[in-house]
């Protein structure tokens, strides 16, 4: 198998390498491990680094590249320098490119020609951070690299990069500039690209007359560079020059290095250089073409496909997006491009409740990615395909493409016309002339199979490539990979050096054509002079046909499985019965009528049930790719939650299971995440100080749901720290609990019953940045959960275990006592206390602080009203900090104000204080946390704070509810929603417009998240108020008025039930089931009237009928 190294030369100066392929583009550079650029890249793609030349003429702008595939220019090489030399429109260049000892690089460009104005835009794109770290993720590694810029008044524009997150304890750091000035610059992608490359295939910024001139601190860190603009009158030089230097302690504040600089730049014109060697130019073949331009579907079109639709998103007259009447989502093209985030679907095989080590995944994206990242088992490590690396797609070889034959050349289908999305299928419509393209790509609920169908609607037969980026490993690149061809399909292997041949010697995957003859080819269809596996592409040729089909088999342990023909709309229907199973028929209506207020409910149910089960059975993301594995915390509340909330009881019990076979055998703590298939000794090493408690809050509420006390007597493993294998002798789960438990006491403070903050809690953004922080720091929100879980625990423990509920009893007081003396010494919670003297207590995150100048924190108030440690009053008194200091139209925010923010520099925290980005949990709305507040506010009873608050985090129509959302993908989880702000500085000074809502907010990261699960548990359980407690039915709504008459339709312990509820007031009065009253008891609660509660024995005898219906009158 041909490796890249075969098309690559090297140019190196110390530890700084530059790897170029033989296309003259730069595949990487890098520094010992530190990878500086941030995408490898192909000779088909080509390197985001280029040198654009612009003629500037009457008729507009005209851009050619220099450098690399997409330019005309020939290649020369030697030990330390690249030269690139070719004619455009009569004008003459040579770039010369020169690595020198100090580890300064120059670009120089020097133009011949006459009577035309030109100017040059060189543009580089950053990872600056470890290789492994740059690949796990590069929006992440993006959103820690700290763009500043200076202006030089005879160099003009610097831009400096930090990256702030330490790479093996250091910061490397970058610095550009021009030796014959830069007028303009930008500091990411979306600035130099634009939204309208997704369509358009060229970046925006090449055909402005300036460049952004402003500091961009998003997910796409590109620095850009603009000359001066010059008339040619002969010969023009530009000099553009690059510094790495490995570390970088300080925040920056001035441009460095200037003698540095200037002597390199003086060694280098002295210098004589050896003869270059020549590389063969790489060129496109003729034979591609343009991405294909789909046109606009009409409204006619439209109506003809989906005459009916809710919730209909609108520009003006022209039609953005629309759910159908089975809650499928369809997108037209005018939509995306307003989002910065792509439309995008996780794909799943079913039946993923029970069996989640076999399920197949897929990414699909709405500009053409029809499959990447499409992987068996382990998201990570048993890829097929590659993943999209880049939001705007860029790397058109990433994944799977499909060109199709128009008038001689084949034409990348890229940006459809309509995009529709289902639970188990994407589909794209392309649109042009008197031709409509129609792909489909599905999943299967019983068997780990994808099919790819395409439909020509004319009937007329087009010839068709189909590329795929084969990794059959982590990443693209990385290890060689092997195809056999049998009569019928293709099979691919993993090679013996993969990371899965260790784990999963037998993973396979088998790709079948049918409805047109195929034959494999590879890379040299594309462009001559290219070696084959050069961009690890397998190029399916697929021979004239109308409508063909294409079926890929993942097989995780080998054997075989027959190639079934599959009827697509019947597979479709088939998922649909699946969700709606794990779902347990949720359905809302309003005096038997769906209201487009409940409908935006509906449609949310079924795609945040699809949310859950990808964070449960195949854990990853739109944006964070990478992933594989559980968190500790978050297994234990999104799937845990949804799946307690639709009595999945036996899934609870396995997770259960799962989750303590992962505890430390040496002191019974957990690893913050675990893989949990047969990678499962791939784990931290550590974990947040609130970690240890989050396994035991989910025992403690399944035994007080259930009443089955017979977990405890399972017998599961625990992990050995030293080599991350299972000890070979089991244990009952009581004993891992009484070994987490000693664990919680000895890591309280001093004599008190506050447990030490260690390495975090909730906010990963706020772990300490020093060993004294980590020791003796103390987090209110981690106090009042751990007295949450001790209290109910101790009380369900009576009937099985009297010492031990005594045992827990006590230590519950002990946290009350001990809470109410150091967070309630005041009117406000302290986000946490800072506790190295007993006897001097020091109050953080409260109006108090001098340190950090925070003054609230939100994590501490809600959780102390929902483990009930606050009096009414105190309760009370922290709603209205809340809603006059933290509350926003788009949610609540995490603190009032964002941590400080100087360069990149720690202080106090690490995250909170490094990151460039104000998005995610920097920017403080973090939606998992505002879901939380809604669990707070119904234990309060505040009717409308919960069912408002659930709508204003729904995505779907979300502009309705928050006026100054942007436009978004309507049915995605977002984490997070971000106010829009340029720099951390700007959101620094702006941060108050967050709380008028005259700032707009954007959504953050999507899907791999715990927030669908925790959030559907709260719309059934808390605002429906519909749940188990001992074995009973509970019925404890907290709905609005204007909801009178709402139907609930659902499946309660294999019963079909509709909940009629009769809204006026907050107290329930009665219950009827099929028109006859039944007893009830009153549910505890600190704050109100709680709901109430029918046995388990009297609701079997009443539940009757197919449809019961229970009446609540409330």
């Amino acid at each position: 198998m041909t490796t890249l190294t075969d098309t690559q030369f090297r140019i190196d100066a110390g530890d700084l390498l530059f790897t170029f392929l033989n296309s003259g583009d730069i595949f990487e550079i890098s520094h010992q491990t530190t990878m500086i650029n941030q995408l490898l890249t192909n000779p088909i793609d080509g390197s985001l680094n280029n040198l654009y030349l612009r003629l500037h003429k009457e008729t507009g702008i005209q851009v050619y590249p220099l450098l690399g595939i997409k330019s005309a220019s020939n290649v020369h090489y030697s030990e330390s320098q690249v030269t690139w030399d070719g004619l455009v429109e009569d004008i003459k260049y040579t770039v010369t490119f020169t690595l020198t000892k100090q580890g300064i690089w120059f670009w120089n460009i020097n133009v011949g020609g006459n009577n035309v104005e030109v100017d040059i835009i060189y543009g580089q794109d950053l990872g600056i951070a470890d290789k492994g770290a740059v690949r796990t993720n590069e929006a992440y590694v993006s959103q820690y690299i700290d763009h500043i810029v200076f202006e030089d008044a005879q160099k003009g524009y610097v831009v400096c990069s930090r990256q702030n997150q330490p790479q093996q304890g250091k910061f490397p750091y970058m610095q550009q500039g021009a030796l014959t000035k830069a007028i303009g610059f930008s500091t990411d992608g979306f600035q130099f690209f634009g939204l309208s490359y997704k369509e358009t295939d060229e970046p925006e910024a090449l055909k402005k007359e300036m460049l952004a001139n402003e500091i961009y601190q998003y997910e796409f860190a590109y620095t850009a560079l603009q000359s001066e603009r010059v008339r040619l009158n002969g010969q023009a030089q530009f000099v553009f020059y690059g510094l790495f230097k490995g570390n970088h302690p300080d925040a920056v504040s001035s441009p460095e290095f200037a003698e540095e600089i200037a002597t390199a730049w003086n060694l280098v014109q002295e210098t004589s250089f050896k003869e270059m060697k020549s590389k063969e130019k790489v060129r496109i073949s003729n034979r591609i073409g343009k991405p294909f331009q789909a046109s606009s579907m009409s409204q006619e079109e439209i109506n003809r496909f989906f005459p009916k639709r809710h919730q209909e998103e609108w520009d003006g007259n022209i039609l953005l997006s629309f759910f159908t009447d089975k809650h499928e989502h369809v997108i037209l093209k005018e939509k995306e491009q307003y989002v910065e985030r792509p439309h995008g679907h996780i794909l799943m095989s079913g039946q993923n409740v029970q069996n989640i080590e076999t399920v197949l995944t897929t990414t699909s994206h709405i500009y053409g990615v029809f499959n990447s990242q499409l992987v068996v088992g382990n998201t990570s490590f048993n890829k097929m395909l590659s993943n999209t690396r880049n939001a705007l797609n860029i790397m058109k070889t990433a994944g799977q493409r499909i060109y199709i034959e128009l008038d001689g050349k084949f034409h990348l289908l890229t940006m459809p016309s309509m995009f529709e999305l289902g639970f188990n299928y994407a589909r794209w419509y392309y649109k042009a002339n008197n031709e409509l393209i129609i792909v489909t790509n599905y999943t299967i609920v019983d068997s780990p199979e994808i099919h790819l169908t395409i439909q020509a609607t004319s009937g007329k037969k087009y010839r068709y490539l189909v590329t795929n980026q084969v990794t059959m490993n982590g990443n693209e690149y990385e290890t060689p990979f092997h195809v056999a061809e049998t009569e019928d399909h293709f099979s691919f292997y993993a090679d013996g050096s993969a990371m899965n041949a260790s784990h999963y010697p037998n993973l396979s995957y088998h790709l079948k054509v049918t409805g047109a003859k195929v034959s494999m080819k590879d890379e040299s269809l594309f462009a001559t002079n290219i070696v084959p596996h050069a961009a690890s592409l397998i190029v399916l040729e697929i021979n004239e046909a109308s409508n063909w089909t294409m079926s890929i088999q993942g097989l995780l342990h080998g054997g075989h499985i027959p190639f079934i023909e599959r009827e697509m709309e019947t597979e479709i229907e088939r998922y649909r019965l699946f969700f709606k199973s794990v779902m347990n028929g949720f359905r809302l209506q309003q005096n038997g009528q769906p209201t487009e207020e409940l409908e935006k409910v509906n449609a949310l149910a079924w795609w945040y049930t699809h949310n859950m089960l990808v964070h449960y059975s195949v854990p990853h993301g739109l944006e964070q790719y990478g992933g594989a594995a559980w968190g500790t915390r978050d297994v234990c509340q999104g799937p845990t939650e949804y799946f307690m909330a639709t009595q999945k009881y036996d899934t609870v019990r396995e997770i259960i299971k799962t989750v303590y076979s992962h505890q430390f055998e040496d002191d019974g703590n957990w690893p913050q995440w675990f893989m949990f298939d047969k990678y499962f000794t791939i784990k931290a090493e550590e974990s947040h100080g609130d970690i240890i408690v989050w396994p035991l809050k989910v025992v403690s509420d399944y035994l007080s749901v259930t009443n089955d006390f017979s977990i405890l007597d399972e017998k599961v493993p625990y992990t050995r720290r030293s080599n991350h294998q299972f000890t070979e002798d089991t244990y009952t789960i009581l004993s891992h609990i009484k070994k987490e438990i000693a664990y919680i006491k000895s890591h309280f403070l001093h004599e008190t019953y506050l447990s030490s903050y260690g390495d975090g809690d909730w906010d990963d953004t706020l772990q300490p940045a020093n060993s004294q922080l980590k020791q003796y720091m103390v987090s209110s929100w981690t106090v009042s959960l751990t007295y949450q879980v001790f209290n109910q625990l101790s009380k369900v423990l009576r009937k099985k275990n009297e010492q031990d509920a005594i045992e827990l009893e006590k230590l519950a007081k002990g946290i009350q006592e001990d809470f109410s003396k150091y967070m309630l010494q005041s009117d406000v919670i302290p986000g946490f206390v800072y506790l190295e003297y007993s006897d001097n207590p020091e109050l953080m995150l409260h109006p108090t602080d001098s340190k950090t100048g925070i003054d609230y924190r939100l994590l501490p108030m809600t959780r102390s009203m929902i483990s009930e440690l606050l009096t009414p009053e105190q309760a009370e008194g922290h709603y209205h900090i809340i809603k006059e200091n933290l509350f926003c139209p788009d949610g609540v925010r995490l603190m009032n104000k964002p941590a400080n923010y100087h360069g990149g520099v720690s202080t106090n925290f690490k995250r909170a204080e490094q990151a460039a980005n104000f998005g995610r949990e920097i920017g403080l709305q973090y939606v998992h946390a505002h879901i939380r507040y809604v669990e707070a506010m119904a234990k309060l009873g505040k009717v409308d704070e919960v069912w408002n608050g659930l709508l204003m985090i729904n995505p779907i129509g979300i502009q309705e509810v928050v006026s100054n959302a942007e436009r978004r993908q309507s049915n995605a989880y977002f984490s997070s929603s971000d106010g829009k702000f340029n720099t951390r500085y700007e959101a620094g000074e702006n941060f108050n417009k967050l709380l008028t809502g005259s700032v707009p907010v954007k959504g953050g990261w999507r899907i791999y998240s715990s927030g669908p699960g925790i959030y559907m548990n709260q719309l059934i359980s808390n605002c429906l108020g519909i749940r188990q407690d001992n074995g009973n039915l509970v019925i404890d709504p907290v709905l609005p008025e204007k909801l009178n008459g709402l139907e609930f339709h659902y499946q309660y312990m294999n019963h079909s039930l509709v909940f009629s509820y009769h809204l006026q007031g907050l107290k329930v009065k009665k219950v009827l089931i099929n028109g006859h009253p039944v007893s009830t008891e009153t549910v505890s609660n600190r704050y109100r009237s709680g709901g109430l509660i029918i046995s388990n024995q009297d609701l079997e005898q009443l539940l009757t009928k197919p449809t019961n219906k229970i009446e609540i009158f409330i």
